[in-house]
Formats: C-alpha cells, sequence, structure tokens
C-alpha cells in the first residue's frame, strides 16, 4: 500500500504513465482535473486560474490566493492519506516527502521531444509547440517555487526519474510496475505512514466519496501528450 506521485512537464507523457500504472496496480488516480472538481465543491471557483497562470506581483500576496494554495495542500495530503494512490500535480512530491509510503516519480523528455509531441498532437506549428512547451514549463516552475516553496529543478527530491524521449512510456510503466513489485511502494527509513496524517473529518469524507465517484470514470486512457 502506497502513495506514488507523478511530476511531468508538458509532453512528458507524464499524465499517460501516471494512469496507465494506477490502471496496472490498481490504485486510485488523481490530477488537476480532479483536484479542481474536489476543490469547487468547498467554493475554490478560482482554483484552475490560479493553477495555471503565473501570477502578477501584487497576486503573489492576494489572500483569496493564499488560501486557496493552502487548501490545495490540505487536498493533497487528504488525497494521500486515503492511500493507494497515484497523484499527478505540482508540488505533491515535495508535500509528501516526509512519508516512507510515498514514492517521487518523475517524468520527463528533452525540450525537442516534447515540443515534437505536443505539435503533432494539437496540430500546431513549431513555433506555436515551443512557445507553449516554454510558457508551460514558466507556470508549473512558478507555481512550485513560488507557492509551495520547492526546488522544482532538485533531483533529490525524487525517488525514480524516467525520460521517455528515450525509454518509451509502456516501457516506463512496466519498469514502475516491477519497481513497485519489488519495494511494495515504501522507503526503507523510520519516516512516518501518510496514514498518520490528521485529516479533518469533513475534508475526509468529501475526498472519499470524490474518488468513488472517479472511480465510476471508465474513459479509456488514451497515448496522449498533454501533460
Amino acid at each position: 500500500m502506497a502513495v506514488i506521485t507523478i511530476s511531468r512537464k508538458l509532453g512528458s507523457m507524464g499524465t499517460y504513465i501516471g494512469k496507465k500504472l494506477a490502471e496496472e496496480l490498481g490504485y486510485d488516480y488523481v490530477d488537476k482535473i480532479r483536484i479542481s472538481k474536489i476543490m469547487k465543491e468547498y467554493g475554490f471557483s478560482k482554483f484552475d486560474n490560479i493553477y495555471d497562470t503565473v501570477p502578477a506581483m501584487w497576486e503573489k500576496y492576494d489572500q483569496y490566493r493564499e488560501m486557496t494554495i493552502k487548501f490545495l495542500a490540505e487536498v493533497i495530503l487528504a488525497v494521500a492519506q486515503h492511500d493507494n494512490v497515484v497523484i499527478a500535480g505540482r508540488g505533491s512530491f515535495g508535500l509528501l516527502d516526509s512519508f516512507s509510503d510515498v514514492i517521487n516519480i518523475r517524468v520527463k523528455a528533452t525540450e525537442s521531444c516534447r515540443v515534437h509531441r505536443i505539435m503533432k498532437d494539437r496540430n500546431i506549428s513549431e513555433n506555436e509547440a515551443r512557445k507553449t512547451v516554454k510558457e508551460n514549463d514558466k507556470v508549473r516552475r512558478t507555481f512550485v517555487e513560488s507557492d509551495f516553496r520547492f526546488d522544482y529543478n532538485n533531483s533529490t527530491e525524487f525517488d525514480l526519474i524516467l525520460d521517455t524521449s528515450i525509454i518509451p512510456p509502456d516501457m516506463c510503466v512496466d519498469w514502475l510496475s516491477q519497481a513497485y513489485a519489488v519495494t511494495n511502494g515504501k522507503r526503507d527509513d523510520d519516516r512516518p505512514s501518510v496514514k498518520t496524517l490528521k485529516i479533518e473529518k469533513v475534508l475526509e469524507k468529501h475526498v472519499a466519496e470524490m474518488i468513488e465517484i472517479f472511480r465510476e470514470d471508465t474513459t479509456p486512457i488514451e497515448n496522449r501528450t498533454e501533460n
């Protein structure tokens, strides 16, 4: 029993790998879209805008933004405490690094590889794809470093790093499944389990109910490059 976090960049195939891995392990899968649904139930209607844009200088000190980021952290912890879950999202690796039954994975690819994947996936020009990739990288880095205060480029934060410009995504899933079988998703140290997390009861119940709803989503996993 464990929690697996997936950190990825646009075009790296990290979303596909995370979903496929969750399916292989029989785990729940929670990403930005599903976290957004949980957040909006609590009235955080502007979550998507905060999550997907680089804030202006004054916005960094906006009270609503601070409340949203704080509650996002609480939601991620509540999802992790639920256990047996793959979490794809900015900052989850840092929030959960102090627990023994969390495996942090980064999925990456060269910029040129990611650009060509986005070109093909979105049917856009190379210049448009390169601009999209660079802007998305900036948003993700800013969110992790500015809002969560984690070092986005610190490779020591991750237990496994996979480069999909070298390793095919399906092979990455196979390798991760094998690694999980060997480790049972646990680090060999004395850090506490995610089960020791103290989650507010209403939020804990709400997250459990939402995950049950997510399980009913039987949409096929597509070999897309979006995240």
